[in-house]
């Protein structure tokens, strides 16, 4: 009787195991798709940067332009703001797309300023995006390690 029974149990054994996995995918889906809601739902009507007329006056500001230059870059800042707004209500694509997506806008129209500003402009303003990223890259560091722990450094890259 006792070894029908660690028979019966041995073999039964695999089979709850084996319904156990498919349970966690489906929880660690569902547990994403919720971190997904969630981050959406706090960014609301948030944008991804501030509104043009903003972005003018700091640069008008901080790099001195003239007024020819407001008026060339102004459409540039226009077109970037209406770009990303259509990146942000696009809901078909990960976050990890949209980062892509804002990153090469940006660089896109970063480029064409730096065709309206003098030398000494171009290097304020790379200077100042330089430190934007970096205080960028802290950030990112600091909430990666206040969600994971302080164990949270990224995996080192894979050389090919």
């Amino acid at each position: 009787m006792k070894r029908i029974l660690a028979l019966l149990l041995v073999t039964t054994m695999p089979w709850g195991a084996a319904s156990l996995v498919p349970a966690q995918t489906d929880a660690q889906a569902e547990k994403a798709k919720m971190v997904e809601k969630k981050v959406k739902s706090y960014a609301g009507e948030a944008t991804m940067m501030p509104a043009p007329e903003v972005q003018m006056s700091r640069l008008t500001k901080g790099l001195q332009l003239t007024e020819e230059q407001q008026k060339q870059i102004r459409p540039l800042l226009d077109e970037e703001f209406v770009q990303l707004k259509k990146i942000q209500q696009n809901e078909n694509i990960s976050p990890k797309q949209i980062q892509k997506q804002v990153e090469a806008l940006r660089t896109e129209t970063n480029a064409k300023m730096h065709t309206y500003l003098t030398p000494e402009q171009r290097e304020k303003h790379d200077l100042v995006s330089k430190e934007i990223k970096a205080n960028k890259q802290r950030r990112i560091k600091a909430n990666r390690k206040a969600r994971i722990g302080t164990k949270a450094e990224p995996p080192p890259p894979v050389s090919k």
